[in-house]
């Protein structure tokens, strides 16, 4: 996995293509001699690139889940075959902002230790490089699942057509405007929770 931000060097049209180039249907993408892939083979939600960063900053983070965790039982091989897809990307994403939480809330820890140190102790170079590794950021992470459309079917993620992006485009601006006025982020939080999670299932999908 490598992530492209003009923040570390200039970007061009390759370094948007290459994000993008999902298989089978687009080549790989080469830069610098490496070729790539759209990143949602390893990663369809990759958070870590946000919550991983330094220096950490307290973050509102809005995430779209496009494959819903749940859903109707199958009924023929390629409703089988889209479940499965639907379980395989949404478990993962599931499990990694399971796993970020679990690190976040050791940051918080080693902040909170931190202040029942001695200050002489606490100023110690070797300390203050261990206390480093704590921190006391809030992320917030918003996630919104993308709607399922009663034609949607195996091949939903290439749809490119007009209609397909209309529809969509259409479905996350409603919800996005929803979540906006909810405003889940000012909600007091635990002290020794890095990471809070607001999960919102969209208004498309109950209609």
């Amino acid at each position: 996995m490598r992530y492209f931000t003009n923040r570390d060097a200039p970007l061009d049209v390759e370094h948007v293509m290459a994000p993008a180039a999902f298989p089978p249907g687009f080549p790989a993408v080469r830069l610098e001699a490496e070729s790539y892939w759209d990143g949602g083979i390893y990663s369809n939600t990759p958070l870590e690139a946000v919550l991983d960063d330094r220096p950490r900053r307290d973050s509102v983070i809005f995430s779209v889940q496009l494959w819903p965790s749940s859903g109707p039982e199958p009924e023929s091989i390629l409703q089988v075959m889209s479940r499965q897809r639907d379980i395989q990307y949404s478990s993962r994403a599931e499990s990694h902002l399971d796993r970020q939480k679990q690190i976040h809330r050791l940051r918080h820890v080693i902040r909170e230790l931190g202040q029942h140190l001695p200050e002489e102790q606490r100023n110690a170079p070797a300390v203050r490089e261990l206390l480093d590794w704590g921190c006391g950021t809030t992320m917030q992470v918003l996630e919104l699942d993308a709607p399922a459309f009663d034609n949607d079917d195996l091949n939903r993620d290439i749809d490119f057509s007009s209609a397909g992006i209309e529809r969509r485009w259409r479905a996350g601006y409603e919800d996005t405007a929803r979540l906006l006025k909810l405003a889940p982020w000012r909600e007091t939080l635990d002290p020794m929770e890095g990471i809070s999670v607001f999960r919102m299932a969209s208004a498309e999908s109950r209609k």
